[in-house]
């Protein structure tokens, strides 16, 4: 008896119209659940990428930046959908302005519609520093550390008081917290930098920029950028290139996609070191450098001799010093340690380690190179301030700036130690 009613036309189209609702409802469900999802990928990405931006955008130019670094591909950022009133609108820019409503209501972004802003509460949760601010963070008696970008750190710095800027920027194409930056966007913002860092410089003093190869995109060839920003800073800021150093690590990892996988490209183990001078005769002695041993027999002879390349060579020019051989310009060493007692510290702290350090030897031969106890060394982006630590143990002072508050504060561990340590307080 049931089951005949059960089968009415009016019984049928009452089943069916309650299977819709549920269907309908739960494609409602699963749509409010990929749009709460997607905003709160993409809510990190959104504010980095307007403190990328200086602070501030229009929402237009965010768009892309923030589908960059989610990888959405182009088929996605272009899908559009028609609403009932025949208006259609990008799907993917519609869930980044659902993510900026609410991190307006979070407090975290500001401003108006046309006008996307962060607030000072969005860069303490990003950790970074509003643009146009510097703050000391710790000082000892040979240094300071501030919290500051370095467009922004060169303003509380003495014109030509530095004899050694030292630093390794954030390579293009590579994502650190810092950001991520286009080849273009990058050497634009590079070349701004060693112009205001040049009027930091002494008159004998030594830039020195450390930076690696990067593939052109999809591609397993090398991007030209170090020799375009190298030309850059010679024949537009008017500095000279001074002399070119390498640092081999043998532990660095190949690159995954052209080493490991297509096994296109050797593993890659080697760093530049660009060193640019003011004058054509900085004030380099390589006497002071770290020498290394002797391998292999020693040679004797006795007079003169021509060798093959033509020159006539008095080998008592050559003979062997009691310190070891001439110092040369590759740096083997390899990467950081994991497991020192800055990396040690930092866990303990809950912050993280600075991801890209590079080994004290780099800094100490350059360091001894190119400059004197007591001749300030100067890096802007120091990231765990492997150059400060360096610098003074050697009788250097220092000075440093990072825009990441948690790679300062955990350079901190680094002179805590020290009785001459004094830190600040950094308010939120």
């Amino acid at each position: 008896m049931t089951d005949k009613l059960s089968d009415t036309p009016d019984a049928v189209k009452a089943r069916q119209r309650r299977l819709r609702r549920g269907s309908d409802t739960e494609a409602q469900a699963r749509a409010f659940t990929r749009r709460v999802s997607l905003q709160s990928m993409i809510s990190t990405p959104l504010l980095e990428a307007l403190a990328d931006s200086g602070g501030h955008a229009r929402p237009i130019d965010v768009y892309d930046r923030v589908a960059d670094e989610l990888s959405v591909d182009l088929s996605a950022r272009a899908e559009t959908r028609t609403s009932a009133d025949g208006q259609r609108t990008n799907v993917f820019q519609q869930q980044v302005r659902w993510a900026r409503q609410s991190l307006v209501a979070e407090g975290l972004i500001a401003g108006q519609r046309g006008r996307w802003e962060l607030t000072d509460a969005a860069y303490a949760k990003l950790g970074r520093i509003r643009r146009g601010h510097a703050v000391l963070v710790y000082r000892t008696d040979d240094g300071i550390a501030l919290w500051a970008h370095a467009e922004d750190a060169a303003a509380h710095i003495e014109e030509g008081s530095v004899k050694l800027l030292l630093t390794s920027p954030p390579y293009p194409v590579v994502k650190r917290a810092y950001g991520k930056f286009t080849v273009p966007e990058w050497l634009e913002w590079m070349h701004r930098l060693m112009g205001i860092w040049k009027g930091l410089l002494a008159e004998d003093g030594t830039i020195a920029v450390n930076l690696m190869d990067v593939f052109v995109g999809g591609t397993p060839m090398l991007s030209p950028y170090i020799e375009r920003f190298t030309l850059a800073a010679i024949d537009d800021v008017g500095l000279n290139l001074a002399g070119k150093m390498f640092w081999h690590s043998p532990t660095k990892l190949g690159s995954i996609n052209w080493s490991s996988k297509a096994k296109v490209q050797p593993k890659n183990s080697v760093e530049h070191l660009l060193l640019f001078s003011k004058n054509a005769r900085p004030s380099w002695d390589i006497t002071r450098m770290e020498r290394g041993e002797y391998v292999g027999k020693e040679r004797v002879r006795h007079g003169r001799s021509r060798r093959p390349s033509g020159y006539d060579i008095d080998d008592a020019a050559f003979a062997r010093g009691p310190d070891g051989p001439l110092p040369g310009n590759l740096i083997v060493a390899p990467g950081a340690p994991g497991n020192d007692n800055y990396s040690r510290r930092c866990r303990e702290a809950g912050l993280s380690a600075h991801p890209a350090r590079y080994p004290e030897k780099l800094p100490r031969q350059v360091i001894l190179m190119t400059t004197e106890k007591g001749d300030t060394v100067y890096d802007p982006m120091a990231g765990s301030n492997t150059t400060g630590m360096v610098a003074s143990a050697l009788g250097r002072r220092y000075i440093s700036s990072d825009p990441m508050l948690p790679y300062v504060e955990g350079s901190a561990f680094r002179f805590d130690h020290r009785p001459d340590f004094r830190r600040f307080d950094v308010a939120s």
